[in-house]
């Protein structure tokens, strides 16, 4: 989203306006700045704010809902490790969301299925109480029913986002073992039709197309599928696998320029905004390599772990390291509140690093900048 056209971004942020989303439109003018301008954000956040003696409190947050999961995705590391799955609770929610301090942004995303906890969407549904922007991730594999997708529109979360890998039954069932690929589309045209039907302006619909050596040749056709949706969509997100761990390490491939030109072209086509991973270098900020960490800004969305454990950010999910991360947490917000955590000697040393362009151990798996100077 950050490097969307212009006229794209105000025709999103029209629908605000037009659904009365007041409070929505006040933290938006905190994401933009310090979330979807990266050369603001750091800025800010590591240079202009440190020497004003402000160490700001992360407006943004994510928590995740859930690690159960019926599916064995070949290139995700819930198939692999041994933790037990879990559910948060509603109450455990409510805990950390109040103990935060209502956040202006919230990923309500994990590493499992969220629908598959039954507080999910009244999680939602109250974190939208309070004004606060929702994003989400879901591969629409876990309705019940109509009413279920009619109950996720009412509630209204702002970014609804498709994660899928691949645009035909035989690649996407092959990465994502165990799911359907032909309830899912059924599903996604479902929700578009019931959007339609309840004139409703949110969730905007996005998509998160993961690129493995299954799902690399099809993007064309995955383009021409949203297209073939006749609907409104936010963005198309294109992530190559961020981390290449022993056991999904052959599922994993590089894109170069040639591939991302051609996939910009065929999304020009249907005028649909594309953002490739940042991760993956070759991204519409023009990288040509990845960028040094006191550029980093995701330090002000942590990731808070079903369990309650806090974790830096998300970009170390999914390297299959999950017991590191658990070890090298910065605090648990079940345990104790987020501010008391996030103002603690390790997280200071943590942020001071960053500043410092060096790393702590906490990020050491960070596969979105260079990593040259570790502080251990």
């Amino acid at each position: 989203m950050p490097t969307m056209s212009l006229s794209h971004k105000l025709r999103l942020f029209s629908n605000f306006i037009l659904a009365g989303r007041f409070r929505e439109i006040y933290n938006m003018f905190w994401v933009y700045p310090l979330w979807w301008n990266r050369k603001t954000a750091s800025f800010l956040l590591n240079k202009f704010l440190p020497k004003l003696g402000i160490d700001l409190f992360p407006p943004f947050l994510e928590i995740e809902p859930t690690t159960v999961c019926n599916f064995k995705c070949v290139c995700c590391e819930h198939s692999y490790w041994k933790e037990p799955s879990k559910n948060i609770t509603f109450e455990q929610f409510k805990k950390i969301f109040d103990g935060y301090g209502k956040p202006k942004w919230l990923g309500l995303t994990g590493i499992g299925s969220s629908y598959l906890n039954k507080d999910y969407h009244k999680m939602m549904a109250y974190a939208k109480s309070k004004g606060t922007i929702i994003e989400v991730f879901d591969h629409f594999a876990h309705f019940k029913d109509d009413k279920e997708i009619k109950e996720l529109i009412k509630i209204g979360p702002d970014f609804q986002f498709i994660s899928t890998y691949g645009a035909t039954k035989k690649s996407f069932e092959k990465v994502c073992r165990g799911s359907n690929y032909e309830l899912i589309e059924k599903n996604i045209r479902k929700f578009v039709q019931i959007k339609k039907q309840m004139k409703a302006r949110f969730p905007i619909l996005s998509f998160h197309y993961i690129i493995t050596k299954d799902s690399k040749e099809e993007v064309l056709q995955f383009l021409d599928f949203i297209h073939s949706l006749n609907t409104d969509i936010g963005e198309v997100l294109i992530t190559p696998m961020l981390h290449n761990y022993k056991e999904a390490e052959k599922y994993a491939v590089e894109i170069d320029e040639s591939y991302v030109r051609m996939v910009r072209e065929r999304a020009q086509k249907y005028k649909i905004p594309v953002t490739v991973n940042m991760a993956a270098k070759q991204d519409s900020e023009g990288l040509e390599r990845k960028p040094s960490i006191n550029n980093c800004k995701e330090y002000i969305m942590p990731f808070i772990f079903v369990t309650g454990h806090v974790t830096p950010c998300c970009a170390q999910n999914e390297d299959n390291q999950r017991d590191w991360q658990k070890k090298l947490s910065l605090g648990n917000a079940l345990e104790k509140p987020f501010r008391e955590i996030w103002y603690s000697p390790r997280y200071k040393a943590m942020r001071k690093a960053i500043r410092q362009n060096k790393f702590s151990p906490a990020c050491s798996h960070c596969p979105a900048y260079e990593l040259r100077n570790p502080i251990f």
